[in-house]
């Protein structure tokens, strides 16, 4: 039995975007695509034209849009059971909203960490405010390629440039 304890990209940091993703998109609700961009978005402002992201600019980090999508969907159900978050049917399959929960247990956090995530995703639904599903997803794949590939200080020496 594996008990080793993960302290990042784990279930309740990842939970803990969630909610405030879908706590700032109410009414609407998100599929685990769009949750997982709007969660990239957040950490990496600075790759979708804002100031500083919040996340290290570490090579290659569009991985991420890969990578995490089973982690959002264990984090959802996490948060289900906790009555953060409800399952929504709609005709474009099942997304996620907020519940009359979350405003409540997110107000009772304080940390700096949470105060930098919600002016991020109030930087992010405000950049996005005019886009569609289909025109955010465009936009993913069309620059997915260009986040995390600028030449970084780790492999700066490297390369015979």
């Amino acid at each position: 039995m594996n008990s080793q304890i993960k302290v990042f990209n784990n279930e309740v940091e990842i939970g803990l975007r969630i909610l405030i993703i879908l706590q700032s998109i109410y009414p609407k609700s998100f599929d685990v695509e769009m949750i997982n961009y709007y969660d990239y978005f957040i950490l990496h402002t600075k790759d979708i034209g804002g100031n500083k992201s919040l996340h290290a600019d570490v090579p290659n980090r569009f991985g991420e849009l890969v990578v995490k999508r089973d982690l959002i969907r264990s984090s959802l159900t996490l948060l289900i059971t906790k009555g953060l978050v409800e399952i929504k049917y709609t005709d474009n399959g099942i997304e996620y909203i907020a519940t009359e929960n979350t405003a409540p247990f997110l107000d009772t956090l304080s940390e700096k960490y949470i105060e930098y995530l919600n002016d991020n995703i109030q930087w992010v639904c405000n950049r996005f405010k005019d886009y569609t599903y289909k025109e955010i997803k465009i936009y993913v794949e069309e620059n997915k390629e260009k986040w995390g590939s600028e030449l970084s200080y780790c492999t700066a020496g490297l390369t015979d440039e």
